[in-house]
C-alpha cells in the first residue's frame, strides 16, 4: 500500500513538473559528459524551435548536431568542451536550422553537475530562444562597447568611436 502512495506521489510530481516546463521560455535539457554534447533528455517544448519532436532528436544521436548552424558548430563545441573539461558553465549564442530550412537564434546556457568525488557527470543546460528584435537589440550593444577581458579578470568597457 506505501509503495501505490510513492508512485502516486512521484507521477503527480513529474505531471506538475512537466506542467511548469511548459509554462517557461527555457528549453532545458541534459546531456552525457562526452565529446560532444550527447542529449539525454529534453523538453518537449524543442520541437517548437527545431521542428523536431524531443523523441526524434534523441532517437538520432546526429540530429542535434546537424541542427546547430554549421557556422556555429565549432564555438558550440568549445563552450562545451570547456564546460566539460574544466568545470565551468558556459554560454554560447547560436543559430538553429528549423526543420522547415528557416534559422533560429538561441542563447545556450549550461553548467557541469559533479558527483561526490569531484567528476563530472553530466551537464544540465537551457537552450533560450532569441527573437530577431532581442538579436537586433544585442548587436546595436555590442556595436556601441569594446569589451576587454584582462587574466586577472578585470573586464574593460571602451566605447567605440
Amino acid at each position: 500500500m506505501q509503495e501505490v502512495k510513492i508512485q502516486y506521489v512521484l507521477k503527480r510530481l513529474y505531471e506538475e513538473l512537466n506542467q511548469f516546463v511548459e509554462t517557461i521560455r527555457e528549453i532545458p535539457y541534459l546531456t552525457l559528459s562526452s565529446e560532444r554534447p550527447e542529449i539525454i533528455c529534453f523538453s518537449k517544448k524543442i520541437k517548437e524551435l527545431s521542428g523536431y519532436d524531443a523523441d526524434e532528436i534523441l532517437t538520432d544521436r546526429e540530429l542535434w548536431v546537424n541542427l546547430i548552424h554549421p557556422d556555429d558548430r565549432q564555438k558550440v563545441f568549445a563552450a562545451y568542451a570547456e564546460c566539460k573539461n574544466w568545470g565551468v558553465s558556459f554560454k554560447v549564442e547560436y543559430r538553429i536550422i528549423h526543420k522547415d530550412g528557416s534559422l533560429r537564434c538561441v542563447m545556450d546556457k549550461g553548467e557541469p553537475v559533479f558527483n561526490g568525488r569531484g567528476d563530472i557527470i553530466h551537464v544540465e543546460g537551457a537552450i533560450v530562444p532569441i527573437s530577431q528584435s532581442e538579436r537586433t537589440k544585442s548587436m546595436a550593444v555590442s556595436n556601441m562597447l569594446n569589451v576587454t577581458a584582462f587574466s586577472n579578470g578585470n573586464l574593460c568597457v571602451l566605447r567605440k568611436v
